[in-house]
């Protein structure tokens, strides 16, 4: 395969056909490395890129809607980061850790939409609270668990748990924040998950005739509102894009109305 003797370079231009859309190519290309690195020795290097290459794989395989080809390089992926994590710890560096422990959740995540693609909703269930309890402020799994929930069942009935526990993180946030041009909101300094992907879930939520009870339907009809009002204020120019410095100000101003809305 050319460029073996430089795998780096080998994920380098795997994650570049992925993103101009030459899947079918990522995928020779993530399989026939990622085959080669597991049917080789391996230094801690090549470790560490096997575990860049089985990410990759599997990403491409979910794109493709290559379910149960996805669920099995899933599975090689989460040896191969069990090790790599293992030696992470061994280094002593908490940022290089940190950012570790993160990308796992993603995986994680992943692992979850697979299972959740392939109809299997306790599985991607399992996958999804995982990735919560492993990132506590992580809001695009709880709207995962929730929408899987949906599409495969046809109904949010039996929910209830999952949408208070969505509603009641979305509440921790800073509220809507625009970062790059795109309408989002984060708790801290987490990925900031796309306004529509929330306001998807939260539709759902809202919506009497899914199964829900009526106390968690009003209170998802109120984050809505509470949404829209937010982006509103955004566009107008009357709330700060950056939630928190709007919140940083208030705390300097408490005896203004000024962006009191922040704190709503």
């Amino acid at each position: 395969m050319f460029g073996m003797d430089d795998p780096s370079k080998v994920i380098e231009q795997i994650r570049s056909y992925i993103a101009e859309g030459r899947l079918e190519l990522a995928e020779v290309m993530a399989q026939e490395l990622s085959t080669h690195l597991l049917n080789s020795k391996r230094d801690k290097e090549l470790d560490r890129i096997l575990v860049l290459v089985l990410r990759e794989w599997t990403l491409v395989l979910f794109i493709r809607e290559q379910w149960a080809e996805a669920r099995h390089a899933s599975i090689k992926l989460s040896k191969a980061r069990k090790i790599e994590i293992r030696r992470l710890r061994s280094l002593g560096d908490p940022e290089l850790l940190s950012q570790g422990l993160q990308l796992e959740v993603e995986d994680i995540v992943l692992q979850g939409r697979i299972e959740s693609s392939r109809g299997n909703f306790r599985a991607s269930k399992k996958w999804f609270s995982r990735a919560i309890k492993r990132d506590p402020h992580h809001i695009e799994a709880r709207l995962s668990r929730i929408g899987s929930r949906w599409r495969i069942k046809g109904t949010l009935k039996g929910g209830k748990g999952d949408v208070l526990d969505l509603l009641s993180t979305l509440e921790k946030s800073a509220g809507v924040e625009r970062i790059g041009g795109v309408l989002g909101m984060r708790i801290s300094d987490s990925e900031l998950v796309p306004i529509e992907r929330i306001l998807e879930i939260i539709q759902g939520c809202s919506d009497s005739s899914l199964g829900l009870p009526i106390s968690v339907v009003e209170k998802a009809q109120k984050m809505k509102e509470r949404i829209h009002l937010e982006i509103n204020q955004i566009e107008s120019g009357e709330r700060e894009s950056d939630a928190r410095l709007a919140a940083a100000i208030d705390s300097l101003t408490p005896t203004l109305d000024y962006h009191q809305y922040s704190s709503n």
